[in-house]
Order: structure tokens, then sequence, then C-alpha cells
């Protein structure tokens, strides 16, 4: 009989000793998950405790809400509400209202370019269509390339694509 090497001895050891362990573990759960899944004998009783511990439940919210209620504002009686100022006396000259002089405003020239602008873009000229939009970008050569890159970025996978 050839020498066996002792590592892999030590290896199969190893090996033996988990599954054995492995094993003992899964017996014990089963064991314990048994014991969980059985049903209590009386169901009353069952029914019981879970009514109990409702009801404990409610009285403890019930009392955090009390805790948390702020007390109630107390309604004043005329006799207790505050003297109030006394009115003001009528004016005995009108007074005129202020007026306001409209002050000249100067538009720079950087101001009246970006009003033109606003101005044509509100005028109402449409957008030009998508196709029209296309053509201008594959008219130039540069812009065709990054088309057709982002084309192979951002669409389907070749493994999705149908040929």
């Amino acid at each position: 009989m050839p020498d066996i090497d002792g590592r892999v001895i030590l290896l199969i050891l190893f090996v033996v000793i988990s599954a054995v362990k492995w094993l003992i573990e899964k017996i014990q759960t089963k064991d314990q998950a048994a014991e969980q899944e059985e049903p209590p004998d009386n169901l009353e009783t069952l029914y019981d405790e879970y009514r109990d511990e409702i009801r404990q439940r409610q009285t403890e919210l019930q009392r955090r809400q009390a805790a948390q209620t702020p007390p109630p504002i107390p309604v004043q009686t005329p006799a207790q509400a505050p003297a109030r100022a006394p009115a003001r006396p009528p004016a005995s000259k009108a007074q005129p209202a202020p007026s306001f002089k409209p002050r000249k405003t100067t538009v720079s020239a950087e101001q009246q370019a970006a009003a033109s602008r606003f101005e044509q873009l509100s005028s109402g000229k449409s957008k030009p269509s998508p196709q029209s939009y296309v053509r201008a970008l594959l008219s130039n050569p540069q812009s065709t390339r990054q088309a057709i890159i982002l084309t192979e970025i951002l669409g389907k996978p070749k493994s999705l694509q149908s040929r």
C-alpha cells in the first residue's frame, strides 16, 4: 500500500468532521422547528392570552396619548377679557396720498440683447422638427461618429438585437 501524504489525510479528516457537525446542526434545527410548529393544546387559552396582550397595548397607548395631550386652553369670559387700547381719534386734516415719481431706468446693451432673444423665443416660432434636427446632426461627420457611439452605448445589447 503506497504511503498517503499526511496533508491529504488531514484534509479528509477535516471534511468528515465538518459533515458530521453539519448533520448534527441540521437535526437540531428540525427538532426546534417541530417544537415551534406544534399548536398549543388549548386554543381558548391562546386566544385569552392574545386578547390580554392587545388590552395591555391599548392601555399603554392611551397612557402615552394622555401624557402627550396638552392641557386645554382656558376660556376667558367677558369680565376677564383684557382691556383694549382706545381707538385713535379721527384725523382732522386729510393727508394727501404720497406720490411716486417714476425713475428713468438705463438698460445696458447686454440686457437689450437678452430681451430681444427672449422676445424671439416667445414670438411663437415653432421648434425645428426632429427630422431636420437629425439631418443637421448627420451632416457633420463628427456628430455622426458621436451618434454611432451613443447608439452603441445607450442602445440594446447585441444579444437582444434582432438581425
